[in-house]
């Protein structure tokens, strides 16, 4: 199996107004981004992998999304 790697933004990382669930939600999204820095996980995905349920994924993505760290278009994730 090939080593798989995420780049997290420092930015992200140290912003003292962001929870620790959603700075592990964004590297964890960081993972799965390409060189343009989409992704298209499920919801069901960051939930089993995170080990929570879907809302609680809803609900952080959407902390991410109003500091703008991650726009959300559909099933596109678009990562700053």
């Amino acid at each position: 199996m090939a080593k798989r790697f995420g780049v997290v933004y420092t930015e992200v990382i140290q912003d003292p107004e962001l929870s620790l669930r959603a700075k592990g939600l964004y590297a964890l999204l960081c993972t799965f981004a390409n060189k343009s820095r989409e992704c298209y996980p499920a919801i069901s995905t960051l939930a089993k992998l995170s080990d929570v349920s879907k809302r609680t994924v809803e609900r952080t993505i959407k902390e991410l999304e109003e500091k703008n760290y991650v726009r959300k278009t559909g099933k596109v994730f678009r990562l700053i």
